[in-house]
């Protein structure tokens, strides 16, 4: 359905295969996402079947769209948000790299998709500012639609299909809305796996702010779940693999976490020195995690003395 209610007729080109994100996640994968899923379809469920972006004052109108800002400093779990959310809504999802040349034309491709259903769209941001905030702001106010400039195709999409996932990196209060620039004066709903509440961006009114994920020290159990499901290998040797490496993350998240509050750190880690347990048995999975840990202790001069407690932690 276009957002102007006419019918199909458009012939954009398809969104080019290399943005294209497998929505197939392990079902492990799945169900130590499955209380953040479920929180957000809660919150889709409550976003209109169609929406007029441009109704009413453009100053004070807020619209509940499908649009989600989740604050993740590792970026693996705002990715795999993406992707289950696809596989939920059983439907494309597609990545943007904002600093591609085609990230523009690209997302144009995109929108024009959700013509035809939902659709599931990732995009890492860099600050409130750049071609691809910029162009869903210009989406915003033409409606989803791009006319026909220079012989092109035009572009007509459906907002209420246009699921957006922003994964912010590097989140701090540098940003002015959860959703920035390119979503005002619309509003969505926000995610936050940072560390702490001050850096998250301010909330403008009317946006959603989703229960947040407990800190990695009191989901261990999810961990484990986690770990024990997705590793394939003998069951003594994946044990002693997922309790010692589920003890080291929780250390290097807190250990680091009390000197750098920007820190963070994700089951990733653990998940890809686990799949060499075959290769390399315990002890050099184990070796091999722990020295990627100490890896993830931020450049500095002043840092040595934590690196050093660090590796005594790690090694006892």
């Amino acid at each position: 359905m276009f957002s102007d209610g006419r019918s199909n007729v458009a012939h954009m080109q398809s969104v080019p295969p290399h943005c294209t994100v497998e929505t197939a996640l392990p079902p492990a994968v799945a169900d130590y996402f499955a209380p953040e899923i479920a929180t957000l379809e809660a919150y889709l469920d409550l976003a209109p079947d169609s929406v007029d972006p441009v109704a009413g004052d453009p100053t004070l109108a807020v619209h509940a769209l499908p649009w989600l800002y989740v604050a993740d400093m590792t970026g693996w779990r705002g990715l795999a948000l993406a992707r289950l959310l696809a596989a939920e809504r059983d439907c494309p999802c597609y990545r943007l790299s904002p600093l591609a040349r085609d990230s523009v034309d690209t997302l144009w491709r995109v929108l024009d998709r959700s013509s035809q259903g939902p659709v599931v769209v990732h995009v890492e941001l860099r600050g409130d500012t750049g071609p691809v905030p910029g162009t869903l702001r210009e989406a915003l106010w033409r409606g989803y639609d791009q006319p026909d400039e220079g012989g092109g195709d035009p572009v007509s999409g459906d907002p209420a299909n246009l699921h957006v996932v922003f994964t912010d990196t590097r989140p701090s209060k540098r940003l002015t809305s959860p959703l920035p620039d390119a979503t005002a004066p619309v509003s969505g709903a926000t995610l936050s796996y940072a560390p702490r509440e001050s850096m998250t961006p301010e909330h403008p009114h009317g946006t959603t702010t989703l229960a947040a994920p407990p800190a990695l020290a009191e989901r261990t159990d999810r961990l484990e779940a986690l770990l024990s499901a997705a590793l394939d290998a003998p069951d003594g040797e994946r044990a002693a693999f997922v309790d010692s490496a589920v003890e080291a993350l929780v250390i290097t998240h807190s250990t680091i976490g009390k000197q750098d509050l920007l820190f963070d750190v994700s089951p990733r880690i653990a998940l890809k020195h686990g799949h060499r347990l075959d290769a390399l048995g315990v002890d050099g999975a184990l070796a091999a995690l722990r020295e990627d840990l100490l890896a993830q202790v931020p450049q500095s001069p002043t840092t040595g003395e934590l690196r050093r407690t660090l590796a005594s932690l790690l090694d006892t």
